[in-house]
């Protein structure tokens, strides 16, 4: 009766445990669909890895982050001034060479007054008009960035070897205790079979 109740329970303890581990390995295993004639099999992240991207993208569009939300920091993030410096840079650096290279006659008659009073010109005339190239800089943003086709795409073209490390690295306790757990269980319905096959 002891060697039958142990038994008992080192089998239901091993199903348990082993039933756990494959649920666990089958959460990516197999990646690729296998075909078994009857059915098929194939890990529930690689089999439904397009519709989690769907549900990640609607979640994180909706709940964390979207192009309204990057919209308003940039209305924040001072682009006039941003757009100066930028300006001054490219003038400093290029306008007297363009000129030089395009109009060499008129370089001749450049001071460096002369070049000082261009570049305000043309600093001046950009800056006048900096809201409507900002404001154009928003509605390009608005209308051509889509955080969820972005997302959905870059989960779709994500490694599954990967994505299964990163997982199985963050989660290896969590994952450890529910194989434990299995063991557990499969322990205690062997104690249960023995005490029903004892009263029967």
């Amino acid at each position: 009766m002891l060697i039958k109740a142990i038994l008992l329970i080192v089998i239901g303890s091993m199903i348990g445990w082993i039933t756990n581990y494959i649920a666990i390995k089958m959460l990516f295993r197999p990646y690729k669909e296998i075909n078994l004639g009857i059915f098929k099999i194939q890990g529930l992240i690689p089999k439904r890895r397009h519709e989690i991207g769907i549900s990640l993208a609607d979640t994180i569009q909706k709940e964390l982050i979207s192009i309204d939300d990057i919209m308003k920091k940039l209305e924040n993030a001072n682009l006039d001034v941003q757009m100066e410096k930028v300006i001054d840079n490219i003038l400093e650096k290029k306008l007297a060479t363009e000129i030089t290279a395009k109009f060499p006659m008129i370089a001749m008659f450049l001071n460096e007054s002369a070049l000082n009073k261009i570049k305000e010109a043309i600093k001046g005339s950009i800056m006048e008009n900096k809201d409507q190239i900002i404001s154009m800089l928003f509605e390009t943003l608005e209308k051509n960035v889509d955080f969820k086709e972005i997302i959905i795409e870059k989960v779709d073209a994500f490694s599954l070897e990967e994505l299964e490390r990163i997982t199985f690295s963050l989660a290896k306790k969590e994952l450890k205790h529910i194989e434990i757990i299995g063991a557990v269980l499969g322990g205690l319905i062997g104690i249960a079979q023995f005490v029903i096959t004892v009263l029967i």
